[in-house]
């Protein structure tokens, strides 16, 4: 379940050859993407379609008739630059139930009017998508919606409030979980391998306000369908404690250790379960040797992923444990917004990161004894 700060993405609409003639001179590139957004928002395709080149205007249609069908309430290009045949720029997208606008890469290429070509793939651009508008947000059901949508869009305020009560309410209220059909979806989405449950997916960019834009959540009935019912509050909290996260403005050159993100998601998603620690520390306990505390590139590897979101998660509770949720929820805090980690444990905990890492030990050393059923 993975929400790393920024995501390469890939475009479900393959860019056609562009002839190799000499590249055109560049209009005002930036002048026909406004123009773009506003006949969407307007609902005038063949306006919104105009500058691109014919062979594609069909395939831009189709999706953007799939957009204002799912509430597209905001389309716009930012930081526009062309370099010869190369348009790039970030993306900005919102739908009606979202709060913030989701940040991704803007592609085309241009020799004399636009041809698509890979960028930020939309949920759109997997089909069609229908939506469903919740007090905590939307559902965006790609395909035909069915019991997993449903279920999501039943559980998204109570997985919010559960959030709310740890971190606060200070994020953006109304989020869009997107329900696809297949993993390999969630993977076309994120940018990311197959094999995930749910995942968080958005730039990190700022929006005008300056404020940092938003992150949806993307999860396939394929796997969600197959956890049981507190498997998928769990899975839904989690993601959405990384949508509260990101929303905090971080400064450039911020580091965030990938243990304390998704340590902190977990230990918040599994608050008051009865499920037993060593079960949802197994990878762990059965791995040899002291624990590690995972570096980032651990959640990528399938051979180490599971072990590291079990360290992540009993090292931040091994945290808590002695010092609490709400002092955990600080040094969450105090290192989004740039103060390096040992300093916030230090001020946040009471302790050297240190000596919480050598408690964390003794406890898995101990086989969590003590961490509840």
């Amino acid at each position: 379940m993975p929400a790393g700060p920024s995501m390469s993405r890939r475009s479900l609409l393959l860019a056609p050859l562009v002839p190799a003639a000499c590249s055109a001179p560049a209009p005002n590139v930036p002048g026909l993407l406004t123009r773009r957004g506003r006949a969407l928002l307007d609902r005038d395709l063949p306006a919104a379609a105009r500058g691109y080149a014919t062979e594609d205007r069909e395939a831009l249609r189709r999706n953007d008739s799939r957009a204002l069908a799912a509430g597209l309430a905001e389309w716009s290009v930012q930081d526009v630059e062309v370099a010869g045949r190369d348009v790039t720029g970030l993306l900005r997208v919102r739908v009606d139930g979202e709060g913030r606008a989701v940040a991704g890469a803007f592609r085309a290429v241009w020799d004399g009017e636009l041809h698509l070509a890979p960028g930020a793939p939309q949920p759109w651009d997997l089909g069609d998508v229908t939506a469903e508008r919740v007090p905590a947000g939307v559902v965006l059901h790609v395909g035909r919606p069915g019991g997993v949508g449903r279920q999501v869009a039943a559980d998204l305020a109570a997985a919010t409030a559960r959030v709310d009560a740890v971190w606060g309410t200070d994020w953006p209220r109304g989020t869009a979980v997107v329900v696809v059909p297949t993993a390999a979806d969630v993977a076309r989405l994120a940018g990311t391998g197959d094999g995930l449950d749910a995942v968080a997916v958005g730039l990190d960019a700022a929006l005008p306000d300056g404020a940092p834009a938003g992150v949806r959540v993307v999860l396939s009935t394929e796997r969600f369908a197959a956890l049981t019912e507190r498997g998928r509050t769990l899975t839904l909290t989690h993601e959405l404690v990384h949508v509260a996260t990101r929303a905090t403005p971080r400064p450039a050159g911020a580091v965030v250790p990938r243990w304390l993100t998704e340590g902190y998601a977990d230990h918040v998603a599994r608050l008051g379960t009865d499920v037993p620690a060593t079960a949802l520390a197994a990878a762990l306990l059965q791995a040899p040797g002291p624990p590690r505390v995972p570096q980032d590139a651990d959640f990528t590897d399938p051979a180490r992923a599971q072990a590291a979101y079990a360290a992540a998660w009993t090292l931040v509770t091994s945290a808590a444990r002695t010092a609490g949720t709400g002092a955990v929820t600080a040094l969450v805090r105090a290192v989004w917004t740039g103060t390096p980690v040992a300093a916030a444990c230090a001020a946040a905990l009471g302790r050297p990161l240190e000596d919480v890492v050598a408690t964390w030990r003794a406890d898995v050393a101990a086989d969590l004894v003590g961490w509840g059923p």
